[in-house]
């Protein structure tokens, strides 16, 4: 006689053992171990949010994006002496985006001037920082701004320190002697051992006139009229007719002369945009009269850490003033 069951037996899988044993171990757990599993999770999730917040994906103030760019004529415009800076900011993924920042300005890595710029609604700012803030000398300067955790930087080069000047009298040639009548036009063009192109500096200085007592020397060149060695080799052996005080700003400025007046520069206002010193004859030469001349220049730089004196002379180093026949010659050559 065989025995009868009510029903099939039901077949468990390894599956439903697994999820009957994960439910089993969580029922069996003590009150203290559910709080402590609840606080090593709340601990995770304060990890992650910190973790967001660094990466700029918290909520908090800061910039999600951040760019500075210096102007791109910064340092080739004659007469410029500020930097210029414009910076975009955008707001952090899950953040606010902060109303401030701040700046440096390096040289050679160190820090030279540093500040603070308000931000847009937009994220815009602009920054403008005077060249006397942080000149050196000249070389490439590193701006880098800073917002929330965001850093951005930017270089440019930047040449207004002069080694040395040279002023080229534009009128004079060697052939035919300069008019006592007529202006000296001096071309004045500054330099710097560091830099392929003329500077535009802020200086100050003298320029000196002497004369040297001789008569016109036609049928010469250009090394004649660069030799001192033809005209006593030294100052000591020629005759101060005139100082003359400079203060030149870049593409601007004025000189004046020991008897009185100032008269401002002529600026070029073509590539190398060079000033023009137009020296005024009757200042000085009734006090010597006719003869060969020279320029000798003395200066400093207003700007950067070197203000030790600078020199320079006339090129050619002479000239020759005269009053002229209509043929161009002297009439005390005769």
């Amino acid at each position: 006689m065989s025995v009868m069951q009510s029903g099939d037996e039901e077949e468990w899988d390894d599956e439903d053992w697994e999820d009957d044993s994960d439910s089993s171990f969580i029922s069996d757990m003590s009150v203290a171990s559910k709080m402590k599993l609840a606080g090593a999770g709340s601990l995770v999730l304060v990890i992650l949010i910190f973790a967001m917040v660094s990466q700029n994906f918290g909520f908090y103030y800061g910039a999600g994006g951040l760019t500075v760019l210096i102007d791109v004529n910064e340092g080739k415009d004659p007469g410029d002496r500020t930097l210029n800076a414009n910076i975009w900011a955008t707001s952090p993924a899950f953040g606010m985006l902060a109303k401030e920042g701040s700046y440096t300005i390096t040289f050679n890595s160190a820090n030279q001037a540093s500040g603070n710029f308000d931000l847009s609604a937009e994220g815009r700012a602009s920054i403008s920082v005077d060249y006397e803030s942080f000149f050196v000398t000249n070389g490439v300067y590193t701006m880098k701004v800073e917002v929330g955790s965001q850093t951005s930087s930017n270089s440019v080069t930047i040449d207004r320190f002069a080694d040395s000047v040279s002023g080229s009298v534009s009128n004079f040639d060697g052939d035919y002697p300069l008019d006592k009548d007529s202006p000296v036009i001096i071309n004045m063009q500054f330099a710097a051992v560091n830099s392929e192109s003329y500077i535009n500096p802020w200086v100050s200085g003298t320029v000196k006139v002497y004369h040297y007592e001789t008569a016109f020397n036609d049928n010469q060149g250009e090394s004649y009229w660069d030799d001192d060695s033809e005209r006593g080799n030294t100052a000591d052996n020629w005759n101060l007719v005139d100082t003359i005080q400079l203060d030149v700003n870049s593409d601007s400025g004025s000189y004046s002369y020991s008897s009185g007046g100032t008269t401002d520069f002529y600026a070029v206002e073509i590539p190398p945009y060079n000033l023009n010193l137009i020296i005024d004859v009757d200042k000085f030469y009734d006090g010597e009269g006719s003869g060969d001349y020279t320029l000798v220049f003395d200066f400093s730089n207003d700007f950067g850490e070197d203000i030790s004196s600078k020199d320079g002379r006339s090129s050619w180093k002479w000239f020759h003033l005269c009053e002229t026949k209509d043929n161009g010659e002297c009439k005390n050559n005769e």
